[in-house]
């Protein structure tokens, strides 16, 4: 019954995001502009603080980090457990307003920080995370997160955030409500290659 109330829910999502106009996709490749023959974009991969040293995600991968939190397209850290970056954006699961008086179904919540968006490998918030509130299109690849978020929650409390089928906002869009998530994204289970939150 779950796996069809999640399949309901992200089928619902797609209609919803299909009817509201998401943010306006990114520049094409040709309208990006060009610095010392490569383009300003972060098509080199997303370079994260982690501990003392620099990790480019998509060439260098996660390692055995757990959290990356994307400040802004320059400003990115990485955090072994989620703990750790739950403390640095000051997010606690016993304050936590939709967890007040759950006890059933708690453990499939996933955990974000409010005024963020987050992006989870697995479903029930399960394995690697990755936390947005910069409102613009991010590429996953550049964050080594390609076509692999089963899960999510959007605790922006005022705006929606999207995830798109293609880089730069293209391709099929679905919308990810303020103050909602998905334990399970059902039929779009690793279908992200773009989110804007």
């Amino acid at each position: 019954m779950k796996k069809y109330s999640s399949v309901l829910v992200a089928a619902a999502l797609a209609g919803v995001g299909a009817l509201l106009a998401g943010p306006v996709p990114a520049a094409s490749a040709a309208d990006v502009q060009v610095r010392g023959g490569k383009a300003a974009s972060a098509v080199d991969g997303a370079v994260a603080a982690y501990g003392q040293k620099k990790v480019n995600l998509k060439y260098d991968g996660w390692g055995d980090a757990r959290s990356c939190v994307v400040y802004s397209l320059t400003e990115v850290r990485c955090f072994k457990a989620h703990t750790e970056a739950d403390k640095a954006l000051g997010y606690s699961r016993a304050t936590d307003p939709l967890l007040r008086g759950r006890a059933a179904g708690a453990k499939a919540l996933p955990a974000c920080a409010d005024g963020w968006t987050c992006l989870y490998e697995h479903t029930n918030g399960g394995g690697r995370r990755l936390i947005f509130n910069d409102y613009q299109w991010h590429n996953l690849n550049e964050y080594g997160f390609n076509d692999q978020t089963s899960s999510w929650r959007n605790r922006q409390s005022n705006s929606n955030a999207w995830l798109a089928a293609d880089e730069g906002g293209r391709g099929g869009q679905i919308s990810l409500g303020p103050n909602s998530y998905s334990s399970n994204l059902g039929a779009y289970n690793d279908w992200a290659s773009s989110v804007a939150a």
